[in-house]
């Protein structure tokens, strides 16, 4: 019976970094809108393992155009790459790693709660310090929506979660940059 030691290499791909060392970053891509452009982002976004925390496409401002804003969680060095693989993809106009002190990010939850417990003026009146909107209203239950950052997203949720929670819907953080150079 042999005692060889087994050592494991790093997969391709995979980040090197320490554990720990990874924070989120807010990717903002514009990709030209031909068939398959957006599949090819998302295809280096998959074959990188990315640990992607949320994906939201849009039409850009550009009627040709298509916003991709990607939330990623890794190291800086692994998201560089990342970044640069991106800009590799022939349809990919522009991609920017966008800082938090630099992100304006924001966030759309439609939350449906249940009337069953309490009036629902009283999930309303709970709302309002969220800026809920009611955009359904029925014997059962009372449909909000609420923007924000996540962090209010969550405070929102938790403070629903009294009365009953039927169904939620988030969009996924969007993003614009402070800096007019990343447009």
């Amino acid at each position: 019976m042999s005692n060889t030691a087994t050592t494991t290499t790093p997969r391709a791909h995979h980040s090197n970094a320490p554990q720990g060392t990874e924070k989120t970053h807010t990717l903002i891509i514009l990709v030209q809108d031909r068939p398959g452009s957006v599949d090819r982002v998302v295809g280096v976004l998959r074959r990188r393992r990315s640990m992607l925390q949320s994906l939201s496409i849009a039409p850009g401002t550009q009627s040709e155009m298509f916003r991709i804003t990607a939330q990623v969680k890794d190291a800086e060095v692994v998201v560089d790459h990342l970044v640069a693989q991106i800009q590799k993809v022939v349809d990919v106009q522009q991609v920017a790693n966008v800082s938090p002190a630099q992100a304006i990010t924001r966030e759309l939850a439609v939350i449906q709660v249940e009337t069953a417990n309490a009036d629902s003026n009283a999930i309303i009146s709970t709302g309002e310090p969220f800026g809920a909107v009611v955009i359904d209203a029925t014997p059962e239950a009372v449909t909000l929506e609420v923007t924000g950052d996540a962090a209010k997203i969550a405070e929102a949720l938790a403070a629903f979660q009294q009365y009953g929670i039927r169904d939620v819907a988030r969009s996924g953080p969007v993003a614009l940059a402070r800096d007019a150079a990343t447009k």
